[in-house]
């Protein structure tokens, strides 16, 4: 058995094959050597997950193999560690509750599981600007003390992970850093997600990319959510905290972050401007409640979408992140240069 395996890993992460934990994991090992680093793993269901796996296999990280939407995670013993990188879940926003149930019961199977060792630990949870969300036309951005109005299964089960988490920590012994993130976006990124519909309507000239959505958004590159979470997670100061997380350019609308990818991919975008009166419309009828209640499941989140782009709905007040985190973070041009080297044509 090689040294780097038989060594104590002082990190665990959850959710290592996905998009953020894939650039976590490279740079635990690269800052910590690969014997510091362990993933709890489940069988890959994707060519990509089978990849990193197998990546993970030849830096002889040590892999357990588990699946928190068990009662029984893992049949194997948690290891004893510092930080635990809590990533996984179910971010499709079309998914059930039933379905996205690895978010909120995958949270609680996995601190059952890690109750013998997890006394001491951090535990750093990957949370969503989704748990905020809205219920009434925006007036300010989003801060950690907005209310709590989730719409979609993904937001209300991503806020009782958190819940969860938060109330099992004294009884359990652990700390714990909530992370709530914005749309993140890099190489690797969500299939159909905003930037890569973005991407694509920007080389293919599409008529609706050219559409000056006025919703300001907030958004976040890949690699700077990694470096936050290690950050974070080994700070003192960190611990029983809930952070916002977005890039400085968090003021940007829908319009303007279209035209940033234009530029980026050589097709500078024209905007066609909405009429003030029809804008108007939309607005009222993205925030109707008694529309939304009356239409049928199918067509809500059509209107929940509709709404985060007519108004300013994932919008972060990333004040409380700044203080804490002084260094620098990617901007969107510095991102969108990166996105599309390392992603190719």
């Amino acid at each position: 058995m090689s040294e780097s395996v038989a060594a104590q890993p002082r990190f665990l992460v959850t959710g290592a094959t996905g998009f953020i934990g894939r650039r976590l994991v490279r740079r635990l090992t690269a800052a910590f050597g690969p014997g510091s680093v362990a993933c709890l793993t489940r069988a890959a269901t994707a060519s990509i997950e089978a990849q990193t796996l197998e990546s993970y296999r030849s830096m002889v990280l040590k892999l357990i193999r588990g699946d928190l939407v068990n009662d029984l995670v893992s049949s194997e013993p948690p290891p004893a560690v510092q930080v635990i990188f809590h990533l996984a879940a179910n971010i499709d926003t079309e998914a059930t509750e039933a379905q996205a149930s690895v978010n909120d019961a995958g949270t609680r199977h996995l601190l059952d599981w890690l109750r013998p060792t997890s006394r001491g630990a951090r535990i750093v949870y990957a949370s969503s600007v989704a748990v905020h969300d809205r219920d009434r036309l925006p007036t300010a951005a989003i801060s950690e003390d907005s209310p709590l109005v989730p719409r979609t299964a993904y937001g209300v089960t991503k806020l009782r992970g958190e819940t969860i988490l938060r109330e099992r920590a004294d009884q359990d012994g652990y700390s714990w850093t909530i992370l709530r993130l914005p749309t993140v976006y890099g190489p690797g990124q969500k299939t159909e997600g905003l930037f890569d519909q973005m991407v694509r309507m920007a080389r293919n000239g599409s008529l609706a990319g050219r559409i000056d959505w006025p919703g300001r958004t907030s958004v976040i590159y890949v690699d700077d959510v990694a470096d936050v979470m290690i950050d974070f997670g080994l700070r003192a100061e960190a611990a029983g905290q809930i952070y916002c997380l977005a890039s400085d350019e968090s003021s940007l609308t829908v319009g303007e972050l279209a035209r940033e990818v234009g530029r980026a991919v050589g097709r500078p975008i024209r905007p066609i401007a909405i009429p003030a009166p029809l804008m108007k419309v939309m607005r009222l009828l993205a925030w109707n409640p008694t529309l939304q209640a009356a239409m049928p499941k199918f067509a809500r989140l059509t209107f929940w979408r509709l709404s985060l782009i007519v108004s300013d709905g994932f919008w972060f007040d990333t004040a409380k992140f700044r203080r804490a985190y002084r260094k620098p973070l990617k901007n969107t041009q510095e991102g969108l240069a990166t996105l599309l080297r390392e992603s190719g044509p």
